[in-house]
């Protein structure tokens, strides 16, 4: 009995000893682990949808489909046709190598949708070099609409023009970006900005604040809108009129760092009285904030003037505020594409954007 006694005492004390070395291993979570443990949280989250957001955010969705970012890509069916939607054959830019062709039934839901009320959008067909492409185009007549080809060229050579499909890979990212996220919603979406948001929908309230990051929606700002200069085929630089922020990076307020980015002046949610997202219903009144009394409408029309010609249609504001004004730049008028050939301003560039220099 008394050794039994013994053992039990024993074994107790073996127990205590293992209860507080296991306590004194145990380390305290620190807070760069918790910011780490929000990271990895986000880098596993998937897309869920509008729909989701829907659910918490209602009040957004009372604004934000006013916006042209949530307008910028549609479902075919929001679109009534005057002709019945069926097959069209179509070849694939894309590849030079040999001509390739496929049918697509427009009819059966084989689309994405429709990019800014003008492309088509779709999955490559089978055979076909890319993964997406503009395979046909949606034109205006009256109060409906009719498809016409995206582009027309003679690929087969048989002396008629053929319906082309047109690569569409590095459009998706921006116009349509739940398509290559596999989001439920194609287009333009929440989580576009916010990136995806299946760990934030299924968090705690208390724990919500660490599944999203407003850098991320900061970020993406100027993942679809950096216009830098490009560089021509002959090596020339020339302005980017596609993105709508042209030169901002040779801009004082981009280089002092003392605004808050975009947001200072654009609000992401809700379109102004003409449809545009600025925080107030002119830019002279978004001016008029920091520079009163030194603005009026046309001193704001020369520093964020337009450009007066693009290769592809896109006519946009400047966004240098000054520090690259049109009459400086050297362009060529009778061009289309606005180059930059004027040495200062050339020198700005290469000492700005060293990696576009080289």
């Amino acid at each position: 009995m008394k050794r039994r006694r013994n053992v039990l005492i024993l074994l107790s004390l073996l127990g205590l000893v293992a209860i507080v070395l296991f306590g004194c291993n145990q380390q305290q979570t620190t807070p760069q682990q918790v910011v780490n443990q929000a990271a990895n949280m986000l880098t596993a989250a998937t897309y869920v949808g509008n729909d989701t957001c829907q659910g918490c955010h209602a009040n957004k969705f009372n604004v934000v489909p006013n916006t042209g970012h949530f307008k910028s890509f549609k479902p075919l069916s929001d679109y009534p046709m005057a002709q019945t939607l069926g097959p069209i054959t179509v070849f694939d830019a894309v590849n030079t190598d040999k001509p390739t062709s496929a049918t697509i039934d427009l009819s059966k839901n084989t689309t994405y949708g429709v990019m800014m009320d003008d492309y088509i959008v779709a999955q490559a067909p089978a055979g076909f070099k890319d993964k997406y492409y503009r395979v046909a185009a949606v034109e205006k007549a009256g109060d409906k609409w009719n498809i016409k080809s995206a582009s027309q060229k003679d690929i087969d050579k048989d002396g008629k023009a053929d319906w082309v499909a047109e690569s569409a890979q590095t459009c998706v990212n921006c116009h349509a970006s739940g398509v290559p996220s596999g989001s439920p919603t194609a287009g333009f979406s929440c989580e576009s900005c916010h990136g995806p948001g299946s760990v934030h929908a299924n968090a705690t309230y208390a724990d919500k604040k660490t599944t999203m990051k407003l850098s991320t929606a900061e970020e993406s700002c100027i993942n679809c809108h950096k216009s830098d200069p490009v560089k021509d085929k002959d090596g020339n630089f020339v302005t980017d009129n596609h993105h709508g922020t042209r030169n901002f990076f040779a801009s004082k307020h981009a280089q002092t760092g003392e605004i808050n980015g975009c947001l200072t002046c654009h609000g992401p949610h809700k379109a102004n009285a003409s449809g545009v997202l600025l925080k107030k219903d002119t830019p002279l009144e978004i001016c008029n904030d920091c520079h009163e009394g030194k603005l009026d409408q046309a001193k704001i029309d020369q520093i964020m003037w337009k450009n007066p010609s693009d290769a592809y249609g896109h006519i946009t504001r400047d966004h240098s505020f000054t520090a690259m004004k049109y009459a400086d730049l050297g362009d060529d008028p009778a061009t289309k594409p606005i180059e930059i050939k004027n040495q200062t301003m050339i020198d700005l560039i290469k000492k700005s954007l060293p990696e576009l220099a080289k």
